[in-house]
């Protein structure tokens, strides 16, 4: 008789944006899904997945506190694929509280690393990493270019990848990384850009812009970085890198003014200016080509249709969004 498939996957930082789409995409394919966070899963948590499902199991471990829970129930589970999301996020926080972001995204993530690299059972690591690690780029960038970080946070993301090469280099561990430019849709949480520029025009509430919106991006929509991180995870060559964008950029100022143009809404009475956060990278566009070619992979959602998902989305929960937390909450 064949030995039934292992279907387990664990996601560490299962209470995200980018891993509750990930985890709704996984549970649609079949796949016993664990998710583990720092923060408690409840009907007010805002993720994409039902956390009814049958297949879904919550944990609630912290990477800061609970490492040895985490390993064990890794241990326990065997599962083929682990995907770590878990991070202190948001650059301009980083500044105010550096240490801390050092100590999860730093030296507890390699901490966690270095204890998967000792499992006994193969297992695939999928790290999610961050176009931060990039600093100010002149240009269409490729996985080859190297680290030239411009915050805490970029500075905190940089180390537990050189550790993942070393460990990779030894023979003690299968991980691929990726890095997914400026993510958005359905279930972001408002203070990200497009997400709060559409909640601040229905409630008529300005927004401040760092400069004067100059910075470009590649903004991809969340169902995209789903089936790719999807592939990645069934067929990304062990040690490689991908980035995971859409295939055309747009400055911050344009994106808010579309998205003004959508809603009617005039851009002069939305927007105000600050030069006041420490540091900022002006640009850092991604090149999609390395996937593309690999996996046959394309951006599908235009930037078009994605925010007009994204307005009609906010719109018909504005009330429950109007409870969340409109800045970020930073947790020890």
């Amino acid at each position: 008789m064949a030995q039934k498939k292992n279907k387990n996957i664990i996601i560490i930082g299962s209470n995200s944006f980018s891993a509750g789409s990930m985890i709704n995409y996984l549970l649609s394919k079949g796949f016993k899904v664990f998710g583990l966070s720092r923060s408690k899963l409840n009907k007010n948590s805002f993720l994409r997945f039902d956390n009814k499902n049958k297949n879904f199991k919550f944990f609630k471990y912290d990477i800061n506190h609970h490492q040895n829970k985490i390993i064990r129930l890794i241990k326990s589970k065997k599962p083929p694929f682990i995907f770590n999301y878990a991070c202190q996020s948001m650059v301009d926080e980083s500044w105010e509280y550096p240490m801390d972001w050092f100590y999860t995204n730093s030296f507890n993530v390699t901490k966690l690393y270095n204890s998967i690299s000792k499992l006994k059972f193969k297992t695939k690591l999928i790290h999610i990493s961050t176009p931060e690690v990039y600093g100010s780029t002149v240009g269409k960038i490729t996985e080859k270019y190297g680290y030239n970080p411009n915050s805490p946070y970029a500075v905190s993301r940089v180390t537990p990848e050189l550790y993942l090469k070393i460990l990779f280099k030894r023979k003690k561990i299968n991980y691929c990384s990726i890095r997914a430019s400026n993510v958005y849709g359905e279930y972001q949480r408002i203070y990200r850009i497009i997400p709060r520029t559409i909640f601040s025009i229905l409630k008529r509430k300005k927004i401040t812009l760092e400069g004067k919106g100059r910075p470009r991006r590649n903004f991809i929509h969340i169902d995209d970085v789903s089936k790719a991180s999807y592939l990645i995870m069934q067929k990304g060559k062990p040690g490689e890198i991908y980035h995971v964008c859409g295939s055309k950029f747009i400055s911050i100022k344009d994106l808010v003014k579309k998205i003004c143009e959508k809603m009617q809404y005039d851009f002069n009475k939305l927007v105000k200016y600050s030069t006041k956060k420490p540091s900022r990278d002006k640009s850092y566009i991604l090149s999609n080509a390395k996937i593309k070619k690999q996996f046959n992979w394309r951006d599908d959602i235009t930037v078009d249709e994605g925010v007009n998902r994204s307005i009609r989305w906010i719109k018909a929960n504005l009330n429950a969004f109007s409870k969340l937390d409109q800045n970020y909450q930073h947790k020890k």
